[in-house]
């Protein structure tokens, strides 16, 4: 039942339904469930499953079923950059007309997109699902494992995704049965590829490559219109430093935005926009031994923007000047560490968005105006996502226009990208203070008072 060790097996409780990575040991025997006999054999490598009734046992030669899957795995590698629909669904189940069709559907959004690679990475690690077994009534092997892809002319190296394959033995070959059994399992950005569950449809613009809910064709034009137009923004104030190639996904399904949301940060409901960085590695799954990936160098080549079709309209200019805050994101995310104070992350992204139609009235809330009238704007570090959120975003940005304005755009940038340069959270505040000195001539407690003059200045 799943990777279980020689001599384990799982208990079987009517209460549980969820998927666990834990090893469960209990005393060596059957275990007989919906008729499924598993046993394991000392030494041989083979589990022995059958039907009790007919007093006949069938030997799993693991080797044999772990050379299957990586057949499979093959195949579909192949099938993915051959877009060759035949050799993808050779290997589906086929007794589950159910996953052969989403399998199709799959397929079908797949061949819409190059890929420049596309490979599989089985993981060393072991899902145990034994609910699975009154599912399939026949052996079956999760798989966890990192997808690696990449999109052609838009990702510089590839993005890593988790996920979960289930394999099952029909007759004499395993074909893959699911990829969803222990989703829930999954950590952020699990399984959760626009292509993954629902019909879509792909359009490339000058700028951007639009990854969409086929529900919403009629507005596609209009989507990668705004993409594009928000590229060209966001190039202005950032020239350089990343490829001006964008890949938007605007999907429906609540399950695929969530997951891009840790639960720490809450949850998509009422987002309309956010900018995700990628990499090609997942924490706690890559293995140890590989090479790390380096956040400032490998994060800006594949970030995504997700678009959350429910809220964004792209015939309102506000969500135009959203869609251009989230792209400086991408545009600044290869240069911004671990250590980048969200003040400044969220304040240079700010003014990207409206810095062709400032200055213009805006009203301060209250906690800003009291900061101001005091003669000093607080910048929140560590706790910015805490409280006062859109008194944040303000201050970051009359920070970054006080800066532009004052000093100019190119020193806004060169004061960007050495502070956002920091790689850890516990040198922010010490190279924020060296480096305010060193580029503005300022203390930092002398910049924050700066900053509410020019806030009061501004009536």
């Amino acid at each position: 039942m799943s990777t279980l060790e020689p001599l384990e097996t799982v208990a079987v409780d009517e209460h549980l339904t969820a998927p666990t990575h834990r090893r469960r040991r209990i005393p060596r025997g059957l275990i007989i469930v919906a008729a499924v006999v598993v046993l394991a054999l000392v030494g041989g490598g083979a589990v022995v499953t059958g039907d009790r009734s007919a007093g006949k046992y069938r030997p799993v030669d693991v080797r044999a079923r772990d050379a299957a899957v990586s057949i499979i795995l093959k195949h579909r590698r192949a099938a993915v950059l051959a877009h060759d629909q035949k050799v993808w669904m050779a290997d589906v189940d086929p007794q589950s007309a159910q996953f052969q069709r989403l399998q199709q559907t799959v397929f079908a959004n797949l061949k819409q997109v190059d890929f420049a690679s596309w490979r599989y990475e089985v993981v060393n690690s072991e899902f145990s699902a034994p609910h699975l077994a009154h599912k399939y009534n026949a052996p079956y092997v999760l798989k966890p494992l990192l997808l690696h892809y990449a999109i052609k002319g838009y990702d510089l190296g590839p993005v890593a995704r988790p996920q979960v394959l289930t394999f099952v033995r029909r007759g004499d070959r395993w074909y893959l049965a699911s990829d969803s059994d222990v989703d829930a399992d999954l950590p952020v950005s699990g399984h959760a590829d626009p292509w993954d569950r629902r019909a879509m449809v792909s359009v490339e613009g000058k700028n951007v490559l639009l990854l969409a809910d086929a529900q919403d064709k009629a507005r596609l034009g209009a989507l990668v219109s705004a993409g594009d137009a928000a590229v060209s923004r966001v190039a202005k104030m950032w020239p350089d430093g990343w490829r001006h190639k964008v890949v938007i996904v605007a999907v429906r399904d609540p399950r695929i935005i969530e997951t891009y949301f840790p639960q720490s940060r809450g949850s998509s409901k009422n987002v309309s926009a956010i900018a995700t960085p990628n990499y090609d590695a997942v924490a706690g799954w890559t293995p140890t031994n590989s090479k790390p990936y380096d956040a400032r160098s490998d994060a800006e080549p594949r970030s995504r923007i997700i678009l959350n079709p429910r809220y964004f309209n792209p015939y309102k200019s506000g969500n135009a000047d959203l869609l251009t805050h989230e792209i400086t994101h991408v545009a600044t995310q290869g240069e911004t560490g671990a250590g980048a104070p969200p003040w400044l992350v969220e304040g240079a992204a700010e003014y990207t968005a409206y810095r062709e139609d400032w200055p213009f009235p805006i009203t301060l809330p209250a906690t800003l105006a009291a900061q101001v009238s005091k003669g000093s704007v607080y910048l929140p570090t560590y706790d910015f996502y805490d409280h006062d959120v859109w008194a944040n975003y303000l201050a970051g940005f009359l920070t970054c226009a006080y800066v532009a304005h004052h000093y100019g755009e190119a020193t806004l940038r060169r004061y960007y990208r050495r502070i956002a340069s920091t790689p850890s959270a516990i040198q922010t505040l010490d190279r924020t203070r060296h480096v305010t000195r060193q580029v503005l001539g300022l203390s930092t407690e002398q910049l924050q008072r700066q900053v509410a003059l020019y806030a009061a200045s501004l009536g």
